[in-house]
């Protein structure tokens, strides 16, 4: 018998290993060339795709906070690192507003199951997340990123997302998602700050062990600049799986049962089992992690600790 899981994390992220298995072991066998025992080849097909679908369903259930907060970095590292002007305050209180609204969400596995179901980043706040950070980033003259976010927000509203949109939107977060140099920025203000002693507000809000930081940013820059490539690589991963959720959340709707599907939904399903390949090989690399994650009942204390805790601050604000 499975271990009880406590955290809605880890719960969401056992699921969503447990979809992909199946959809593995479907794969696998129509790999094979075997004939199945009672039903034929398309209809284990779209069980594939359904399975498929669901894994990155439940995946983004158990990341929507961390969504969150990989939306909101870019605009609030900017506004850190430019040293942003009473100006854009207002727009940065709307952006933690909806995102507070948005770990709301995430804490309530009810409401998830119920409200968000198989479109968990389309029905969340994620959307109006992403245009509450876009304006507050035009406001700080990072406009392509803003668009960036804009094209993504009108990507989870609309009915009919497509591939090629899906491959669009990734190709442009490759680009765009280039924080390195805004990191730079703040540790170069960090440096100043350290050395002159300065008492501006930016330097007064500085995190404590910020000469640390900036310790190893002088001992060893070749491993700051590791660390900062691949936090830029971990951002546009997570985006990634942003919009295939979007892109596969018809298929976790309609792709388990044949009764109801038109000709329209057809083709979606065509087009779901030309890419997944591409698709089948991006979920894989989080499951390696996700897969260890689940076997952590020191991970699943820690995030079940994180989410009362933050059950608590809520109920206190309310």
């Amino acid at each position: 018998m499975s271990k009880k899981r406590k955290s809605i994390f880890v719960k969401f992220i056992s699921d969503s290993l447990t979809f992909l298995d199946a959809a593995l072991s479907i794969y696998d066998k129509l790999q094979s060339g075997k004939e199945p025992f009672f039903s034929d080849v398309r209809s284990l097909e779209y069980q594939k795709i359904f399975n498929l679908a669901r894994s990155f369903e439940t995946l983004s259930k158990a990341y929507l906070s961390a969504y969150g907060g990989l939306i909101t970095y870019p605009a609030l590292l900017v506004a850190k690192a430019r040293k942003g002007s009473q100006d854009t305050s207002r727009y940065e209180q709307k952006v933690i507003n909806s995102l507070e609204t948005l770990v709301k969400q995430s804490l309530d596995e009810k409401k998830i199951k119920e409200n968000l179901r198989h479109d968990p980043v389309g029905k969340s706040q994620i959307p109006a997340l992403l245009r509450a950070t876009a304006k507050f980033l035009k406001q700080l003259g990072e406009r392509e990123i803003a668009k960036l976010y804009e094209q993504v927000a009108d990507y989870l509203e609309q009915g009919n997302r497509t591939y090629m949109q899906l491959l669009e939107i990734r190709k442009r977060i490759l680009s765009v998602i280039q924080l390195k140099k805004a990191h730079e920025q703040l540790l170069d203000i960090i440096e100043k700050c350290l050395q002159s002693g300065s008492e501006d507000e930016i330097c007064k809000n500085l995190p404590s062990d910020a000469e640390k930081i900036f310790g190893v940013y002088k001992e060893k820059p070749y491993l700051v600049d590791q660390i900062l490539t691949m936090l830029d690589l971990g951002i546009q991963e997570m985006f990634d799986a942003m919009v295939y959720t979007a892109y596969l959340a018809k298929a976790a709707s309609i792709a388990d049962y044949s009764a109801g599907r038109d000709e329209n939904d057809e083709k979606y399903l065509e087009e779901v089992r030309d890419h997944q390949k591409e698709i089948i090989e991006f979920i894989m690399k989080y499951a390696q992690i996700n897969k260890e994650f689940v076997k952590s009942d020191e991970l699943d204390e820690f995030m079940r600790e994180i989410e009362d805790n933050a059950r608590h601050h809520f109920s206190r604000e309310s």
